[in-house]
């Protein structure tokens, strides 16, 4: 019989103790589809701005509105996580940091995204490339959340299962990856992470990347660090 994801968050909400026993698949696809209806939401937005200014119907009030949308989406993402691991009250410090840094060095690329928009319009160049770029800054959502979920274990000394996304091919690092159970230090410690562009860990480099890293209860798999450091070497 198939389980809605609706049913496991029902479920979750009126038992919250049943959540650490919940499979390792059904807490990815929860997660998941908040961080694809969260990605859609951030897409719409982007897009919106992106064809205004190709327009000339937005001038430099991109430039705010988008780094407005950064910082609340990104702050949305961190908080989510934090409570969907069972953080009570705000972010701890760590976290909090992290989110600073994540939405100051988005903002490094705003002014540049909006000058290549000006350009394509003035010479009437085709808009697809821009709204495609549109489609990596939402992709961030699910990257901010997902660092929030890894920096959560880490903090605590959790496990981290690699979960290979729905795309019909990986790269060689992803399928390799795929079901490993490691530390959160000893991921981190190698710097592998999936999707989080552009990535030097995976050959993918991240981009489309949807495969992801979540915490787990499941046994560390043996010998994990010397199998993620031969795959990761042997990219």
């Amino acid at each position: 019989r198939v389980i809605s994801l609706k049913a496991i968050r029902e479920a979750v909400k009126l038992v919250p103790q049943v959540r650490p026993l919940l499979s390792d698949k059904a807490r990815f696809y929860m997660y998941e589809s908040v961080a694809y209806k969260t990605y859609d939401y951030m897409l719409k937005q982007i897009e919106g701005l992106v064809k205004g200014v190709y327009s000339g119907s937005i001038g430099g009030a991109f430039i705010d509105t988008m780094a407005n949308l950064i910082s609340g989406q990104f702050t949305q993402a961190f908080e989510q996580a934090w409570k969907d691991e069972e953080g009570h009250g705000e972010l701890p410090d760590y976290l909090a940091s992290a989110l600073e840094s994540a939405i100051l060095n988005q903002y490094d690329y705003v002014d540049q995204y909006y000058r290549d928009i000006v350009d394509a319009r003035v010479d009437k160049t085709p808009i697809d490339p821009l709204l495609f770029r549109a489609t990596l800054w939402a992709q961030r959502w699910t990257e901010s959340y997902n660092e929030a979920v890894r920096l959560i274990a880490l903090e605590n000394g959790g496990n981290m299962i690699w979960t290979l996304g729905a795309t019909e091919t990986h790269c060689p690092e992803c399928a390799a990856f795929d079901g490993i159970v490691a530390r959160a230090s000893e991921w981190d410690a190698l710097g592998i992470r999936p999707q989080n562009a552009p990535n030097s860990a995976i050959s993918c480099g991240g981009w489309q990347c949807d495969c992801s890293l979540t915490p787990t209860d499941k046994r560390r798999t043996a010998g994990a660090y010397g199998r993620l450091e031969e795959i990761a070497l042997g990219k």
